[in-house]
């Protein structure tokens, strides 16, 4: 095919080329109405499919559902439904999140049927390059479609939350960094010397991981690159003992590196249903970015103005839940407990823990998360 824009029955498509970043596909697409033109519809996507290696965006309106919450009554093809869902994983394509809507089409009745009739897929390889996209609606202003808005620039860089890494328990220097910063907070208040404990075994945890370790990524590059300068000079020439000696250690280095990165995206991607080794590390990243599409907050409504900076959002959510905290709402009814509840001692409620009782609650944590907003998972603990 041309790298020209091209168009079929229901679809045009185009390469598209960036300063910055390889080019990707994009098809983008108007599904039609009759049963018959839609599984004509679904085999020209095949093909276009075919014609369009590498990464590759498809959207549009697909006049077609995938799943029974795509529609809000009981009129459904599930004929169509099925068809299109393998037809989804035959081009093996993932659907972008649409953030704070359910649906994308609206038929202007009383009451309305609603559909979520437009969608934008992109192939895993698009998303590997693009993996912090946001996708919302737009107001429907004169169509009964709502538009779609497929915002693709970088976000702002707000302040990153402390994280624990698990693969810090097996290096040198753990144990000690964590009881100087343990010990080097007093308070006679043992709430509040917990809490202030936390808060400076994280900032130290965090300085020496930096020192320590550095950036994976970073060394996982330079060590890539030196391996194959040395492999293109033994080509040529035969290794000296200590270049040899420096490949090997460079290569043995690069994969513990890779061990460590697969560690953090797993922990990152949050999945508990699978067992060490079940997957590898782009399969962790996907669904750290899927994470991250679908919690992101973007922007917050307050009395009608739309807040999208961190400093302002931030301090909007603290006002919100400031004045929720402590307020008593007058109630129209309430239950008296003594009519619902049967009448028992609840001293036992008040009794101080037992260590017993904390250290079960401990070893129940679910592994890779942690219980509180510190940051520190139930491995720490």
């Amino acid at each position: 095919r041309p790298l020209r824009p091209w168009s079929t029955t229901n679809a045009i498509t185009a390469k598209v080329t960036t300063a910055t970043g390889a080019p990707w596909w994009l098809t983008v697409v108007y599904g039609p109405q009759e049963d018959a033109d839609k599984i004509s519809f679904m085999q020209e996507l095949c093909e276009i499919g075919i014609d369009c290696p590498g990464p590759w965006m498809l959207c549009g309106d697909f006049n077609l559902i995938l799943r029974d919450e795509d529609k809000n009554n009981g009129n459904l093809c599930r004929r169509m439904m099925g068809r299109f869902r393998r037809l989804v994983n035959d081009l093996a394509l993932k659907e972008m999140y649409l953030n704070g809507r359910r649906f994308t089409w609206s038929n202007e009745q009383s009451p309305p049927t609603l559909v979520h009739l437009d969608r934008v897929f992109c192939t895993s390889d698009w998303e590997d390059a693009h993996g912090d996209c946001h996708l919302r609606c737009l107001a429907a202003v004169v169509s009964d479609h709502w538009p779609l808005l497929l915002d693709c620039s970088p976000t702002h860089a707000s302040h990153r939350r402390f994280h624990f890494e698990d693969f810090w328990l097996w290096l040198e220097g753990f144990h000690y960094t964590v009881v100087t910063a343990w010990g080097s907070v007093q308070d006679p208040d043992p709430f509040r010397r917990l809490v202030l404990r936390l808060q400076a075994t994280a900032r130290k945890l965090t300085s020496w991981s930096a020192r320590s370790k550095g950036n994976i990524r970073d060394k996982m590059a330079i060590s890539r690159e030196l391996i194959s300068r040395f492999d293109k000079a033994q080509e040529d020439r035969v290794l000296s003992p200590p270049e040899d000696w420096l490949r090997r250690q460079l290569k043995i280095s690069y994969l513990g590196l890779a061990s460590l990165e697969r560690m953090i995206a797993r922990q990152r991607a949050r999945i508990t249903t699978l067992k060490d080794g079940d997957a590898n590390t782009t399969f962790f990243h996907r669904q750290c970015s899927f994470h991250w599409q679908k919690n992101h907050i973007h922007s917050l409504t307050v009395d009608g103005h739309v807040i999208a900076d961190q400093e302002g959002m931030a301090q909007a959510a603290f006002s919100h839940f400031d004045e929720l905290l402590g307020s008593a709402l007058t109630r129209g009814h309430s239950l008296d407990l003594s009519q619902l509840i049967e009448p028992c001692d609840l001293t036992s409620l008040d009794a101080p823990f037992s260590p017993d009782e904390i250290g079960n609650a401990v070893k129940s944590l679910p592994p890779r998360k942690a219980p509180g907003p510190d940051g520190f998972t139930a491995e720490f603990l």
